[in-house]
């Protein structure tokens, strides 16, 4: 499991990547890309040739900014996408 962010610097410290990474740890061959800035985009889903499967996870700045950690945030997100919420 490979965790990056995409965020503005003021709310980069709220988004804890290795959080992410040691709770998905068992699940190889995934990348996540979490993404959150004022100006938004799209969720995409896609595997590359190296079969390493890459989700992209947008975040609400607005919501994010007022956090004072976005941990559990990004876990619900993370377990939605992979198909583990429930």
């Amino acid at each position: 499991m490979i965790v990056v962010k995409v965020v503005d610097q003021d709310v980069a410290d709220k988004l804890d990547t290795q959080f992410i990474e040691a709770t998905f740890s068992e699940l190889p061959d995934i990348g996540i890309i979490f993404v959150c800035t004022p100006e938004g985009g799209e969720e995409d889903d896609w595997t590359d040739e190296d079969g390493l499967r890459h989700i992209v996870i947008q975040l609400l700045y607005d919501e994010v900014q007022k956090m004072p950690d976005a941990r559990l945030l990004m876990l619900a997100r993370a377990r939605e996408r992979l198909g583990l919420a429930g």
